[in-house]
């Protein structure tokens, strides 16, 4: 919802502490990386047989984000694929999770993980964008579970923000069911990402200052839940090859689309990826 008052000072004070930060373009496509990963893992994850477990990997994939702000342009790059399954310790996309329980058809873990979502006033093409301040990678820390059967696959966490950009928290929920078409394995899947309003308000709020000096709304972002839809075709190619498509549309929460600082009401992604699982 559109405001009159000024931000409160949890909720903006980083954002300024951040505005002249020296953001490079390898740690744009580091955190690109890291979202590939995450997704194209649990992809492949999905695809497994009730009660199997997801295998390290080293790979390459190409991928495509449009980002909601108003003037990005669609990013497409590759990145390196890196994915560890250990005894305890797992590392899935930059995430890196403790198994608390870890049977046949459960996984509960406590997990740490970037928060991927930026602002860097530079990469955009909108004037009045380009006086903002920028907001940079948050770090979350939570819990997450992962339980397998014969009628699909779910997948929650829910993470709090602990890098001091004003806190709040953040939950993810998916539901997934494999359709094998051959050799190839097709995992739809629908699923619903939340943001507390501490987060959204760091991320597509607009204080007073930023207003007077780029003519937008000042806008104060409440919390709000993205649906999404995902589709992902699994191809194995040997005992230790995979070959993995995928496809994801986000439709924006009220509380982001509504802001000065985006454009559209959803946000699109894919991916390519080559991975070695051993």
């Amino acid at each position: 919802m559109r405001s009159k008052e000024d931000f409160p000072q949890a909720g903006c004070c980083r954002s300024d502490a951040i505005d002249g930060a020296p953001f490079t373009s390898g740690r744009y496509l580091l955190a690109l990386a890291l979202v590939t990963v995450a997704w194209l893992a649990a992809g492949s994850a999905m695809a497994q047989a009730p009660g199997a477990k997801p295998r390290s990997s080293l790979g390459m994939a190409a991928v495509a984000l449009k980002s909601p702000y108003a003037g990005y342009k669609t990013d497409t790059l590759g990145a390196p694929i890196i994915s560890y399954e250990g005894q305890r310790f797992h590392l899935r996309g930059g995430s890196l999770g403790f198994k608390l329980l870890d049977n046949p058809t459960t996984e509960v873990s406590l997990l740490a993980s970037p928060y991927m979502m930026r602002f860097k006033r530079k990469d955009s093409d909108d004037l009045q964008m380009r006086q903002l301040s920028n907001r940079g990678f948050s770090a979350m820390a939570g819990v997450a579970v992962r339980h397998s059967a014969s009628w699909g696959l779910v997948q929650a966490n829910v993470q709090a923000e602990v890098s001091g950009h004003g806190g709040g928290l953040a939950a993810d929920a998916k539901y997934a069911y494999p359709l094998p078409v051959g050799k190839v394995t097709l995992v739809p899947a629908v699923g619903a990402n939340y943001a507390g309003r501490a987060l959204n308000d760091y991320y597509f709020g607009v204080r007073s200052a930023e207003a007077q000096r780029s003519g937008l709304a000042r806008y104060r972002a409440g919390g709000g839940v993205s649906p999404y839809l995902e589709a992902t075709a699994v191809l194995p190619l040997g005992p230790h090859w995979t070959a993995t498509a995928s496809l994801r549309r986000a439709r924006l929460s009220d509380a982001i689309k509504d802001s000065p600082m985006t454009r559209g009401d959803h946000m699109d992604s894919a991916a390519l990826s080559l991975s070695y699982g051993f």
